[in-house]
């Protein structure tokens, strides 16, 4: 079975050393309580109409989800993943071409003061 794109892309991510010092998830973000860990969650976030033989792009929402009080930290993340993007966007096969959509967003803060942002990518593949 081919891996679906938000894992295609969670694994670029973690050869690439941009998931260090994440707990990596998928689909749903699961607090584990400990306001010092930070997570990274790929999740797919829908795309354009899937056809036979042809390429389409898939939408990838990857959340970037800080520990508390590490602000700092969690944005040189985000940006450090839109960098790697940018200068690599046909650096997995697996995936296809890879580009930011919507540049970086306004960060947003959990209910206990963690800093989050929602990074959104399209994926585009075809055999």
């Amino acid at each position: 079975m081919t891996p679906s794109m938000h894992d295609r892309v969670k694994n670029m991510f973690v050869d690439a050393g941009l998931t260090t010092g994440f707990t990596v998830q998928t689909l749903l973000w699961t607090d584990t309580g400990n306001l010092a860990t930070s997570f990274m969650v790929f999740r797919p976030n829908g795309g354009t109409a899937i056809r036979y033989d042809l390429g389409n792009e898939n939408y990838i929402l990857v959340d970037v989800v800080g520990a508390k009080g590490k602000n700092s930290a969690t944005d040189t993340a985000a940006q450090s993943i839109l960098d790697y993007v940018q200068a690599n966007p046909f650096i997995d096969d697996c995936v296809g071409k890879i580009e930011n959509v919507g540049g970086k967003p306004s960060p947003v803060l959990s209910e206990e003061g963690r800093l989050i942002y929602r990074l959104q990518f399209a994926c585009t593949f075809g055999d």
